[in-house]
């Protein structure tokens, strides 16, 4: 297999993963839209920053050595943003 061949198939690969990765941001979403639902039946405040720290610190341990602290948050932050969004429609 030479070099391009070999490229393409590793693209082929992440192109699945960003599939599975798709899939999973839409479940998560949905799960958050059904928090933020809770959330504003019981009068309990949308934003939660204890609970963002959790989350960036368990990912931070999982990731460790792989991704700086920075990177992940960027990564996650828009996701944040957005679950915040959909909890307080």
């Amino acid at each position: 297999m030479d070099s391009t061949e070999k490229i393409n198939s590793l693209r082929k690969k992440i192109d699945k993963l960003d599939d599975q990765m798709i899939d999973l941001v839409v479940q998560r979403f949905s799960i958050a839209k059904e928090i933020g639902d809770i959330k504003k039946t019981n009068g309990i405040e949308v934003i939660d920053l204890h609970r963002e720290s959790q989350i960036i610190n368990r990912f931070a341990e999982k990731l460790a050595g792989t991704l700086e602290k920075n990177d992940i948050t960027a990564i996650f932050d828009p996701i944040y943003s957005i679950s915040k969004r959909l909890q307080k429609k």
